[in-house]
Formats: structure tokens, sequence, C-alpha cells
């Protein structure tokens, strides 16, 4: 059945996603994969009885139950944001955040700038709208400032997205130097910044974590989180902490995009944090992520160092592995996947064509064993030293 005639031009052009289109190869038990950003489900902890649960039966607020934007609140100023539950909306996982954010301020006459490369979900949800996705040169210390200038003169965009702490893929964390500076192009150009924070409390270094939305003093920020990387991913639970402005707007498109978020879900996360459990919990993840990231790194040097370039990562989930020259990533996925070892091509993180494109990988270390990441590595070193 044709139905092409029933779509929007912008689905109808929509790019099925490589990382779900692999996600079938992940879920079978003997194929080692170093491809999704998916947590370690052995670290996650117990959820919490029902007993102790607030009712959650009947129908809530769209802004998001008030205990959890309290606890999200306390969180945020941690981090140095003011704010209050008003400015906080509760999301079905930070995908919806920027889903809401997309629906809110980006159609077809909209540019809108990242780093290069950048989330690849984040891309499709802006492309959906309509608008135009420009990337802009960034290096080891985030998004290039001059670059983002010349960026904003020429395309005039609504807004810039941004990961500053442990970019997803590249991995890297922004200097406070570099944070400064786009903060004050941005007041100076007023433009949007929408900072995307989902990796945060996945520190291994001792490395500035300052949000950028702390930062700006005049421009409109939106600051998101989520709570899949540090909890339960399945509970698909983020938010939005906004400046004043926008904060009525977005509560209007999550009433019309699917009234609230879950809210035994909810429930579940504001118990964890009031049990008191949170930091402890988070010093766990951080010295077992940790541990991988190190042994990961240590094969990639052992097995491939004279052919291969990477930045240990600071945080987060991911190494961005620059293959040697004239090495495809896609043969790379293809050959790899023969040994049952899955990886992730850098080619769908480029919102534009670049020479760069098939020239990375993205290398997951979060949900195998420190066993695992060495057999995984062991087996892409032979497949890129046959290919080069």
């Amino acid at each position: 059945m044709d139905i092409s005639h029933l779509l929007t031009s912008h689905s109808r052009n929509m790019e099925a996603s490589l990382v779900r289109e692999l996600l079938h190869y992940s879920q079978q038990p003997d194929v080692l994969s170093l491809a999704g950003g998916l947590p370690d489900e052995n670290l996650m902890p117990a959820y919490p009885e029902l007993k102790q649960l607030t009712d959650s039966r009947q129908y809530g607020p769209s802004e998001g139950e008030k205990d959890l934007r309290e606890c999200i609140v306390s969180i945020v100023a941690e981090r140095g944001i003011q704010t209050s539950t008003d400015n906080v909306l509760v999301t079905n996982g930070s995908q919806q955040g920027l889903d809401i954010v997309s629906r809110l301020i980006l159609d077809e006459s909209s540019t809108i700038l990242t780093e290069q490369p950048t989330y690849l979900a984040a891309c499709q949800v802006f492309k959906l709208q309509g608008a135009k996705v420009q990337d802009v040169m960034s290096d080891a210390e985030g998004m290039s400032v001059s670059a983002l200038r010349d960026a904003i003169e020429k395309h005039h965009p609504k807004a810039v997205y941004l990961i500053p702490n442990f970019q997803n893929p590249a991995g890297h964390c922004y200097s406070l130097e570099r944070r400064l500076e786009i903060a004050a192009l941005l007041d100076e150009k007023n433009i949007l910044l929408i900072e995307d924070d989902p990796y945060r409390d996945l520190c291994y270094d001792n490395v500035d974590l300052t949000p950028i939305s702390t930062l700006i003093k005049q421009a409109p920020w939106l600051y998101m989180g989520s709570f899949s990387k540090v909890l339960w991913p399945g509970l698909r639970t983020g938010y939005i902490v906004s400046c004043d402005a926008f904060s009525p707007y977005l509560v209007k498109v999550k009433q019309a995009v699917d009234l609230h978020t879950n809210r035994l879900g909810q429930s579940m996360i504001t118990q964890f944090f009031k049990s008191g459990q949170y930091p402890d919990h988070v010093i766990k993840l951080q010295k077992a992520y940790k541990e991988k990231r190190d042994v990961m790194a240590e094969a990639l040097n052992a097995e491939l160092g004279d052919l291969i370039e990477f930045s240990l990562p600071a945080g987060g989930m991911f190494f961005w592995v620059k293959l040697p020259a004239g090495v495809s990533s896609q043969l790379v996925l293809t050959e790899a996947l023969k040994d049952k070892v899955l990886v992730l091509p850098g080619t769908p993180f480029f919102p534009c064509k670049s020479s760069l494109d098939d020239s990375f990988l993205r290398l997951s270390f979060a949900r195998v064993s420190p066993a695992q990441i060495h057999q995984a590595i062991t087996v892409l070193a032979k497949v890129i030293r046959q290919l080069v």
C-alpha cells in the first residue's frame, strides 16, 4: 500500500537511526556490542517497593509531580542553576525534551547550530520540524568560538544545541574558558542556548562541569537533564529547566503531546532520591565505569595504538576513535559483525556532509565487562589491520 501521499515532506525524508537498526544485533546473546549508549543493568538499583510510593493511578499534572520537580530543583542548584519548580518540566526522557523544544521553536525557516559531530537523535528531531541543521567545527575544548561567531553571522540561527559535558559522540568536556566565551557570545547575539547534560554524573576525572546556562546573563536558555544514564532508562524520565519566559509555552506543548509523564516512574525516582541513596549510587557508577574506561583505553593502545587516534574521555560512556586513512567505518562494522562484535560507525553523527564522516567509530564501554572489552577490541584490531 502506498501511503506516501499521506505523509508530510519531513516525515518522508526522515532517515532511519543506525543505532535503532543495529539494536536487534545487540540483543543477541552471542554478540558483543560496543555500539549503543546503554547503561549497565548490573549497576542499576532495585526498584522501590510499591507500598513505599505515592498513589499514581490517576492522571497527573503536565508539569510533572511536584515532589520530583522539587528534587530536580535541588539537583540543579548544586550545579549552580537557581530556579523554582515553576520552571521545571518533567519529560519522557531528555529525547522528549528535544522534541518539545523543537515543536516550540523550529520550522522550515529555522536554522539550529550544533557541534561537529553531535548527537544523532537530536538532529532527527530538529529535521522532523523542517529545520536546517548546521554543524560548527569543534575541538577537544568544545565548539570553536570563532567558528560559532561566523556561523551565527552567516546562518542567523534560532538556537545553538550543545552537549558540554562528555559530549556524545566525541567524549570531550568543555574547558571553563570555552564555556565563558560561548556564553558571552550568545549574550552578545541574543541566541537561545539548548544545553543537553545527560552524562554529567558519569565523571571520572577532575574537569570543569559548569553549566553554560549559569554563565549567560541575558540570552534565553534551556537546560536539559535525564535520569536514564544513572538510574532506570526504561522509565524514560528526563527534565527541562528553563528561563522564566519559556515555562508556560513548554507546558502547553507538553499537554498537547501526551498530557503528562508516567506518574509511577516519577514516584520511583523521587523515592530513591529521598531515601538518601543517590550520592553513594553515583560513586558506585563512577568507580565501575572508570574501570571499564581505563580497560578500553589500555586495550586500544595495546592493540591499535600505532594506527588509530583517540582521547581519553573524562566521563560519559564513549570513545571516539579516528580510523587509519582510507579505512571505512561502515566496512569495519560489516567485518567485525562477522566475528560477533558490534560497533557504531561515526557517519550518522555528522549533521552535514563531511570528508571525515566515514573515518570514526563510537565505542561504548558501559554495558560490557572488562573481559568482554578485551575480547571485542582484539577482534576490532584484527579487522582494522586487515583493512589498512
